[in-house]
């Protein structure tokens, strides 16, 4: 038996689209969504775990540096010669541990830098002067305080490094340890 090729395109011709389904046009949307959500999700990691210098605004009521500097009270702990790490972190963080463990590292191996973890939840203070809005953010102080840089989510210890370095080439003076 042999097939009419009249038969086979008629078959086919039913299997495609209306031309007014609007098939094409709902597959043409998912596509263009498909790669927006993809370069919003590119840019977002791009952005992640890159520490970027603090874009100055005034605070109402308090001086610009007033608000962009933190002392030894406000981190209940001393402030390193070099520098230090304020991570911020809640207890619900999935990232947080991997973070305290390179920044706790680096700590221990590098002469002059402090690393303190302050739970979100017990500063609120700190949080909203500071607009932390995601955990962990990471602010780079200088000795003196003063905050020199930020990150948010999953941290290397090169990208600290290469941050602590920035900070310790800034530096009007230089720190001996």
């Amino acid at each position: 038996m042999a097939v009419q090729p009249s038969a086979v395109a008629g078959a086919l011709a039913s299997l495609a689209p209306d031309a007014g389904s609007g098939l094409v046009v709902r597959a043409t949307f998912i596509v263009v969504l498909l790669a927006a959500a993809s370069g919003a999700w590119w840019v977002a990691r791009r952005r992640a775990a890159h520490f970027r210098p603090l874009q100055h605004r005034s605070v109402p009521g308090r001086l610009a540096t007033q608000a962009l500097t933190l002392t030894s009270a406000d981190l209940s702990h001393e402030l390193g010669v070099r520098g230090t790490f304020a991570q911020f972190s809640s207890a619900t963080c999935a990232t947080c541990p991997q973070v305290r463990r390179v920044l706790t590292d680096l700590a221990a191996t590098e002469p002059g830098v402090v690393h303190v973890d302050l739970l979100s939840e017990d500063h609120m203070d700190l949080v909203r002067r500071l607009s932390v809005y995601r955990t962990p953010t990471v602010l780079l102080l200088d000795s003196e305080g003063a905050v020199h840089s930020r990150t948010s989510g999953p941290l290397t210890r090169a990208r600290a490094l290469a941050a602590l370095g920035e900070i310790t080439r800034d530096s009007p003076r230089s720190i001996d340890v």
